[in-house]
């Protein structure tokens, strides 16, 4: 399968090695705006791919079977068109696009062309996940009642100091809702089976400047609601304070509840019983080099991968698998979120 990549930053960093170890995929194009962002772990492979800083021109040179879309949000829905009428399967990144509007048409264009788009929400395929969605699936903590998804970074002095370039600019469709949001609304639908019935949010802007640059885009965002299964959910992010919780996501049912925290500590607590931790089996990587944030996503990207080309290649669709009509889905609660 041969594979092509417009980013950067996300995409030649964390997507671009792992989808080298993914042995029936052949990254054979890049696209970024400049020559020196290939990352030094793939700067043994410069022979094996084109590097191009048109986009457009790659896909009108290349024949990709499957083209990852990892460039600004601003961007995704233009390239993902162009991707289609091209008759190129997509993977594109959170989030989907800047509007429901777009990813409305998209899934339309998708129907036309008869290709396939893929939101990737690889974390879905972490282990410590799919053992989390296991225990609600067999029904250990029963009906579920409530959703709580909290998370707190201390980057209140990386704010400060530091440049955020677009990420801080709402005109850019940067703000952390977008960036990190999508990825907990998506854990929310999936996990609970259900999509959003009822939202009310705020988004808020914290440090509004730093390294010598005015943001307007937010850097934390409250949102709670009801499923249209009448389970409730509250989600929370903030970045800008000193010291942080990490992440921690908790489901209440009305036989237990499971708690898992920074994604590697996995707690179930059932009426009238202790606290049990539930073991997580370490997953283990090839014997390969990988930067520090490549091996981050590795766990959960690798697995994505598979079933991404089981998907293109045999029609084989996993159930957890998130395609287009979820990034759509989630564009919605977005949308809404910003709306209110």
């Amino acid at each position: 399968m041969k594979v092509g990549i417009i980013g950067g930053g996300f995409g030649l960093r964390v997507q671009a090695p792992i989808i080298q170890a993914q042995e029936e995929m052949d990254l054979v194009a890049v696209c970024t705006m400049k020559r020196h962002q290939i990352p030094d772990e793939l700067n043994n492979d410069l022979n094996s791919f084109v590097h191009y800083q048109d986009w457009r021109q790659m896909l009108d040179n290349e024949s990709l079977d499957l083209l990852f879309v990892s460039s600004m949000p601003v961007h995704h829905y233009e390239m993902v068109k162009y991707a289609l009428e091209r008759r190129i399967h997509v993977v594109c990144e959170k989030p989907f696009t800047t509007n429901s509007q777009q990813s409305a048409e998209l899934i339309q264009l998708s129907k036309h062309y008869n290709k396939k788009v893929i939101s990737d929400f690889e974390w879905r395929y972490l282990p410590s996940r799919q053992r989390v969605k296991s225990l609600i699936q067999n029904n250990e903590i029963g009906e579920l009642l409530h959703f709580e998804y909290h998370v707190s970074y201390s980057q209140y002095q990386n704010l400060v100091t530091n440049k955020r370039g677009w990420l801080g600019q709402k005109q850019q469709y940067g703000g952390m809702l977008g960036a990190l949001g999508s990825h907990m609304i998506d854990c929310l639908r999936w996990l609970i089976n259900a999509e959003v019935d009822t939202v009310n949010g705020l988004v808020h802007t914290h440090v509004p400047y730093g390294g010598g640059e005015e943001r307007d885009a937010d850097d934390a965002f409250f949102i709670h609601g009801k499923m249209t299964n009448n389970t409730t959910f509250s989600i929370q992010l903030l970045t800008g304070v000193n010291h942080g919780i990490g992440s921690s996501l908790k489901i209440y049912g009305n036989l237990g509840t499971v708690t898992l925290k920074n994604d590697d500590k996995l707690l179930i607590e059932k009426i009238n019983q202790p606290i049990q931790e539930v073991v997580l089996h370490e997953h283990k990587n090839k014997s390969m080099e990988l930067s520090d944030i490549a091996n981050r996503y590795y766990p959960a990207f690798l697995p994505f991968l598979e079933k991404v080309y089981e998907y293109l290649t045999y029609e084989k669709l996993d159930e957890d698998l998130p395609l287009i009509h979820d990034g759509h889905k989630n564009q919605l609660v977005i949308d809404k979120v910003f709306a209110t």
